[in-house]
């Protein structure tokens, strides 16, 4: 070996760089746990798996070993946003906020309103979102889309080609979601918790009134149900329309024939 490659090689060895990791699997627990802990958001498995060169097989059980070592612990391993994030216990939730002092995230009513609609039915296009909530949506839209809670996901093949959105991962990871299906119905949400009630008013800044949001999807509810008889009744009136159009041509035909 010559002396360059030997100091190469010395210098691989002291600081790590230019070494292959094949983390054995005593150690990689301990890679895993470091990934994710210097991570700004939620890691996947199958990101985790590439980052610690191992396979997914070898991963997720790992995975489920950390988050029942970190169950009773200040901090927590949580699964949101489809992937791993270390965040810190919901009970020590008042202490954390005295030392870190975040400034929430504040939504206005009509932003709120507008990220529900999003969230459980989309994708939908902007003049879907002002049918539901009877007003323009755009200022609302555009703030959520800004702050990162919803994305445009394409234009819909239709006359004017409509610009269509939908919720971002952030979302996911802004209400602790791990996908959309978790999201709360509205029994479930009529019967929130004090401590999630609170929860959601330090992330919105806005305080939950459960009667308005059982009469405002009520009004939903029927109005969607007008639309569709008003729909169903259009489509009726339409094809009698073209039916005795169809008879009075018959008949005219006929005169013809006889003539």
């Amino acid at each position: 070996m010559t002396q360059t490659d030997l100091q190469t090689d010395n210098g691989a060895s002291e600081n790590g760089a230019g070494a292959a990791i094949a983390p054995s699997a005593d150690t990689l627990k301990n890679v895993i746990e470091s990934l994710i802990f210097v991570s700004g958001s939620p890691l996947t498995p199958k990101r985790l798996a590439r980052a610690a060169r191992a396979t997914l097989a070898e991963v997720q059980p790992l995975l489920d070993e950390l988050v029942a070592d970190y169950e009773h612990r200040g901090v927590h391993l949580y699964y949101v946003a489809g992937g791993y994030q270390f965040r810190s216990a919901r009970e020590s939730a008042d202490f954390v906020k005295t030392l870190v002092a975040p400034k929430p995230m504040r939504l206005t009513r009509a932003q709120l309103e507008t990220l529900a609609i999003v969230a459980y039915r989309q994708p939908l296009t902007r003049p879907e979102v002002d049918d539901v909530r009877g007003v323009d949506s755009g200022s609302s839209l555009k703030m959520l889309t800004d702050r990162g809670l919803v994305r445009i996901l394409g234009r819909k093949d239709e006359p004017g080609r409509p610009l269509v959105y939908g919720t971002t991962p952030g979302f996911l990871e802004f209400f602790g979601l791990s996908a959309l299906k978790d999201l709360p119905t509205l029994q479930e949400f009529s019967d929130l918790t004090d401590e999630h009630k609170a929860l959601f008013e330090e992330k919105t800044g806005e305080s939950i009134d459960i009667a308005a949001a059982e009469i405002a999807a009520a009004e939903a509810m029927e109005q969607a149900e007008e639309e569709l008889l008003a729909e169903e009744e259009a489509a009726i009136a339409a094809a009698e329309a073209l039916a005795a159009a169809e008879d009075e041509e018959d008949g005219e035909d006929d005169e013809e024939d006889e003539e």
